[in-house]
């Protein structure tokens, strides 16, 4: 006999939104590393420079340019954080009203060989080598790769049947490094 597992889930629009707001620092957190990077290069790259064109000038000129370029370098990145999340948290609020007109209930089909979100908004099935998770407290996400990556989340207090997703999920799809 297939193994499988279907679950409800209702949508409440407190954890909706929370998850949401949780995805958007998640997925910052995740652009860090790549944005430090790109700064240590620039840096060596101003070094590189600074020192090929060194005339008459002292280091402390120098420091003085990195330290305004440091300062100069947070102050953009977080104008850039939150004028996204601003932009975030509007089309948070749009996608919110847009699942109260329709049918809140999503449903979940989990088997041996594929994985099935279904709801009013969207309907996806996929096999499960394309099905990835991550578990970030007690959230997981679920991300099915369909051309472009899709992210799907369901969280403990959602569902009753969180602890059965989630060995089914460890059971037949790779965990997201």
């Amino acid at each position: 006999m297939e193994n499988s597992l279907k679950v409800l889930i209702n949508f409440n629009e407190k954890i909706t939104r929370r998850q949401l707001e949780k995805y958007y620092f998640y997925s910052w957190k995740k652009k860090l590393p790549s944005l430090l990077k790109n700064f240590f290069f620039i840096v060596l790259f101003l070094i590189i420079i600074d020192s090929i064109f060194t005339g008459d000038r002292s280091r402390i000129d120098f420091l003085k340019f990195l330290g305004i370029f440091l300062v100069a370098f947070v102050i953009i990145y977080l104008a850039i954080f939150y004028f996204n999340k601003a932009n975030y948290i509007s089309k948070v609020n749009q996608h919110i009203d847009d699942i109260k007109k329709l049918s809140p209930i999503t449903e979940l089909h989990l088997d041996d060989t594929s994985f099935y979100i279904k709801s009013e908004q969207f309907d996806i099935r996929s096999i499960w080598n394309k099905v990835f998770y991550e578990i970030s407290k007690e959230t997981i996400y679920i991300t099915i790769e369909i051309g472009s990556p899709f992210t799907f989340m369901v969280d403990k207090d959602e569902t009753d049947h969180y602890q059965e997703i989630l060995d089914f999920l460890k059971s037949k799809s790779k965990l997201k490094k």
